[in-house]
C-alpha cells in the first residue's frame, strides 16, 4: 500500500500547466480589480455618511451574519439552498488555496514528500470533506436552477448574467468531480494504481465515478482518459476565473458587497429614520439639497446598498403593499436605482424595460445619470406612497439594504422642495402644523376623552412618577377613546402616581417625519422636547407604538427623549409589569378565544413581543392563539403606517383587509390590538367585510381592565 498524497498537475504538461494557470489569475486580477474598484468609484460620488464606528460590534454581527448565514437561514428553504451553496464554495475555495500552498511553499525533498501538506491522515480527511461538501454545493445549485427555472417563485426576476453563473458554478462542481474521477481512474503511485488503494475510496463521489469510467474503458492509463483529462483541466481553471473576472459584472458582485454591507450596516435603533445633516444650513442655501431626488443625492452607503443586492425578491415578498396589489416592490426600488448606477436598462416591476436614452433628463441639462431626476422617470407617486414603512423588507433583507429610508428620502423632496404631494398627505400635514394633529380638530378638545375622569396635568402636579402620553389618535378618534379611558382606569387600580399634558401636548411629527416633512417634525419634536423639559416624571406610558418609537428612538437626535431622564414605556410592557408585580391581578374569567396582531412599530421596530401575550395570558379562561406563519416579527402590518391610515389605498385589495383574513383564520373570536391606528384600520377591515358583529376589537387595556372588574352575579 502506498502512502496517500496528491499529486497537484498529474496528467498536465509542467512546462505549460503552471504558467497558463498563473497568466489566468493575473488576467482574473488585472479584471476583477478594474472591477471593484469601478464601482467604488460610483459609491465615492455620493455624499458622506458616518458608518465607520462601534467596530466591535460591527465585526462581530458580520461575522455572526457571514458564517452563520442568520438572516439568510431566517427564510428555511431558500436559506437552506444558499447554506448548502455559501458552504459548498467556502470549502472549495478554502481547498483550492491549500493545494496552491501546497504546489508554492513547499518544497518536497529527496523525492520523498517531506514538508508536503497533503500527504497522509491529512490529505485523506481533506479529500472526504470536500468531496462532501464539493456535493452539498453542487445539490444546492441545482436546487436553485430547479427552483429560479421551472417553479419561479413571483418574486425572482431572471437575467442573462443569472443563468450564466449558475451554469458555471454548475459546470466547475461537476467538472471538479469528473477530473477526480479520471484522476483516481488512472493515476499510479510508483507503478501501483491510485484507484486500489483503500483511501481513495474517501474520495467517494470521485471514487464513484472513476468506478463508472473503468466501467467504459477510461481506466488504467487508458489513452483516451488521459486526452479528455486535460482538456477538462484546462476548461475548469479557465472557467473558475472568468467565473471571479465576471463577478464584479454580475448579480454575484453580492458576494463581495454583501459582506461590506453589512459591516457597514445601521447601527442606530431600528425605529429611528435617519436625520438630515445639516439641515439648517442646508435651507440657507440658494438650492437646498434636501431628501433625495437624484441619484447623486444618495449616500455612499446607500450607494452600496444597491450593489449589495442579490435579487432574491425577500422584501417583496413581505411588503403588504406589494400583497395587495399596489405598484411597489421594494425590491424594484431597489433595482432600478442599481441599474441607473451601471448605466444598465431599468427593469420594472410590470416586466418592461426602457433605456437611459429614453428617460426625461432636467430641463435644460444633458442627460446624466448623477442629476436625472427619479421621480417620474424611475418611481411614480403611487409607488413611493404606497409605502406603510412597516419595515418587513429591512427585517428581512440579507443583505441589510435600508429601502424604507430610501423612500421616506424620496418624499422628502416632494414634500419639502418640489411640493408634489397627494392631497390626503398635504391635509395631514396642514392639520398637524396648524392644529398640532392630523384630525384637524381644536387643540381645545384634546383632553376631552377625560371628562369625568378628573385627569391631573403636568401643569398642575409638575412631578410625577407617570406621565401619560395619551397622543393624537386617543384623543380625537372616538373609539381610540376608550383605550385612553380604560388606561386612567388601569393607573387608578395599581395607584399609579400619573399625569397627562393635557392641551401642552401636542403630535409628536411621526406622521410627518415619514411623509417626508422633516421641518415640521423637527418643528413637533422641538415642542414637546421644551414642553417635557419642564417637568420631572420617571417613566413616560403611551398608548400608541408610533409616539412610543418616536420619543423613544427619534426625540434622542435632537437633543430629547428617553434615555437619562427618563424610561419610555409602552402600555403593554407597563400593564404586563403590573401584572408581573402583583400590583392589579386579573380575577374575572373571559371565555374568549383571543388573536393578538403585533403592531410594526413596538414589534420589529422595538421587538416588544412577549408582554403584550404575558398580559393576555394572565387572564383567566382566555385562550390566546397566533396568526398562522405571520406573527412576532414577521406579522405583516395593518396598512395604517406611514401616514396611510389617512390615505386611500394604491392596491387592488386594502392591506388591512388582507391582514385581518390572516388574523382570523383559527376563528377567533376577538383581536387584541395595542395601537390606535390598527384599531381604526381593523375596525374598517371588519365593517367592511361583515365580521363587525362576530369578531370583537379591543385593546390589551380594555381586556385586562375587564378582567380586573368584579364578576357580575
Amino acid at each position: 500500500m502506498v502512502q496517500a498524497f496528491r499529486e497537484i498537475y498529474w496528467n498536465i504538461n509542467p512546462a505549460v500547466g503552471p504558467v497558463f494557470l498563473y497568466s489566468l489569475v493575473l488576467l482574473t486580477t488585472i479584471v476583477t480589480t478594474w472591477g471593484l474598484l469601478r464601482d467604488i468609484a460610483r459609491w465615492r460620488k455620493g455624499r458622506p455618511e458616518a458608518r465607520i464606528n462601534q467596530i466591535p460590534a460591527r465585526a462581530v454581527e458580520f461575522l455572526v451574519q457571514l458564517f452563520g448565514q442568520k438572516k439568510v437561514l431566517r427564510d428555511r428553504r431558500p436559506g437552506s439552498m444558499h447554506a448548502l451553496i455559501f458552504f459548498g464554495f467556502l470549502a472549495l475555495f478554502i481547498g483550492t488555496d491549500v493545494i496552491a500552498v501546497e504546489e508554492d511553499f513547499t518544497v518536497p525533498l529527496m523525492g520523498e514528500h517531506v514538508g508536503k501538506i497533503l500527504v497522509g491522515g491529512f490529505y485523506q480527511s481533506f479529500e472526504l470533506i470536500l468531496d462532501t461538501l464539493g456535493l452539498v454545493f453542487v445539490v444546492g445549485l441545482i436546487w436553485a436552477t430547479w427552483r429560479r427555472y421551472r417553479t419561479r417563485p413571483d418574486r425572482l426576476d431572471n437575467r442573462g448574467t443569472d443563468g450564466w453563473v449558475l451554469g458555471v458554478l454548475l459546470f466547475l462542481g461537476v467538472g471538479g468531480f469528473l477530473i477526480e474521477g479520471l484522476r483516481l481512474a488512472n493515476q499510479e503511485i510508483g507503478g501501483v494504481a491510485v484507484y486500489g488503494q483503500g483511501w481513495a475510496r474517501l474520495a467517494f463521489v470521485g471514487y464513484a465515478l472513476a468506478t463508472l469510467f473503468r466501467a467504459i474503458g477510461l481506466g488504467d492509463g487508458s489513452s483516451a482518459a488521459l486526452i479528455i483529462h486535460p482538456i477538462l483541466w484546462f476548461t475548469h481553471a479557465t472557467a473558475t476565473f472568468a467565473f471571479i473576472g465576471t463577478l464584479p459584472f454580475s448579480k454575484f458582485r453580492h458576494i463581495f458587497y454583501t459582506p461590506l454591507n453589512i459591516l457597514f450596516r445601521d447601527m442606530t435603533p431600528m425605529g429611528a429614520l435617519d436625520a438630515i445633516p445639516d439641515m439648517e444650513a442646508e435651507i440657507e442655501k440658494d438650492e437646498p439639497r434636501l431628501g433625495v431626488a437624484t441619484l447623486g443625492d444618495l449616500t455612499w452607503k446607500r450607494r452600496m446598498d444597491l450593489d449589495a443586492c442579490m435579487r432574491c425578491g425577500r422584501c417583496q415578498s413581505v411588503c403588504p403593499a406589494h400583497a395587495s396589489g399596489a405598484p411597489l416592490s421594494p425590491k424594484y426600488i431597489i433595482t432600478k436605482l442599481a441599474d441607473l448606477q451601471r448605466s444598465a436598462p431599468i427593469r420594472f416591476k410590470d416586466g418592461s424595460v426602457k433605456q437611459l436614452a429614453e428617460l426625461e433628463s432636467a430641463e435644460g441639462a444633458a442627460r446624466d445619470i448623477e442629476t436625472l431626476p427619479l421621480y417620474g422617470n424611475l418611481f411614480s407617486e403611487h409607488e413611493l406612497w404606497a409605502c406603510t414603512t412597516c419595515n418587513a423588507c429591512v427585517h428581512e433583507c440579507p443583505a441589510m439594504i435600508e429601502h424604507v429610508d430610501d423612500i421616506v428620502d424620496m418624499r422628502r423632496n416632494l414634500a419639502m422642495i418640489a411640493s408634489e404631494v397627494p392631497q390626503g398627505v398635504k391635509r395631514v400635514l396642514e392639520g398637524i402644523e396648524r392644529q398640532g394633529n392630523p384630525w384637524r380638530l381644536p387643540v381645545r378638545e384634546r383632553s376631552a376623552w377625560a371628562d369625568g375622569l378628573e385627569v391631573p396635568t403636568m401643569a398642575e402636579k409638575e412631578h410625577v412618577d407617570v406621565l401619560y402620553w395619551v397622543g393624537c389618535a386617543p384623543s380625537y378618534d372616538e373609539r381610540s377613546k376608550k383605550v385612553a379611558r380604560a388606561m386612567v382606569q388601569i393607573f387608578r387600580a395599581a395607584g399609579v402616581d400619573f399625569a397627562i399634558l393635557g392641551e401642552e401636548e401636542t403630535c409628536t411629527g411621526d406622521a410627518a417625519r415619514r411623509m417626508g416633512e422633516e421641518m415640521l417634525f423637527q418643528a413637533q419634536a422641538q415642542q414637546n422636547i421644551e414642553t417635557m423639559k419642564q417637568y420631572t416624571f420617571k417613566q413616560i406610558v403611551t398608548t400608541c407604538p408610533h409616539c412610543f418609537n418616536t420619543i423613544k428612538n427619534e426625540y434622542p437626535q435632537l437633543g430629547g427623549g428617553a434615555g437619562v431622564d427618563f424610561e419610555m414605556v409602552h402600555h403593554t410592557d407597563f400593564i404586563a409589569g403590573l401584572i408581573g408585580a402583583g400590583t392589579i391581578t386579573p380575577v374575572r374569567p373571559l371565555n374568549e378565544t383571543v388573536v393578538y396582531h403585533d403592531p410594526c412599530y413596538i414589534g420589529r421596530y422595538n421587538d416588544i413581543y412577549e408582554t403584550p401575550r404575558t398580559a393576555l395570558e394572565a387572564i383567566p379562561g382566555l385562550t390566546l392563539v397566533e396568526a398562522p406563519e405571520r406573527n412576532r416579527e414577521r406579522a405583516m402590518c395593518c396598512g395604517g403606517g406611514g401616514g396611510n391610515a389617512w390615505l386611500e389605498g394604491e392596491g387592488e385589495r386594502d392591506i388591512n383587509a388582507i391582514r385581518l383574513e390572516q388574523l382570523t383564520k383559527g376563528e377567533p373570536t376577538t383581536l387584541a390590538l395595542a395601537c390606535p391606528f390598527c384599531m381604526v384600520m381593523f375596525d374598517d377591515a371588519a365593517k367592511n367585510s361583515g365580521r363587525d358583529e362576530t369578531l370583537k376589537r379591543r385593546d390589551i387595556a380594555e381586556i385586562v381592565l375587564e378582567s380586573l372588574a368584579p364578576a357580575k352575579s
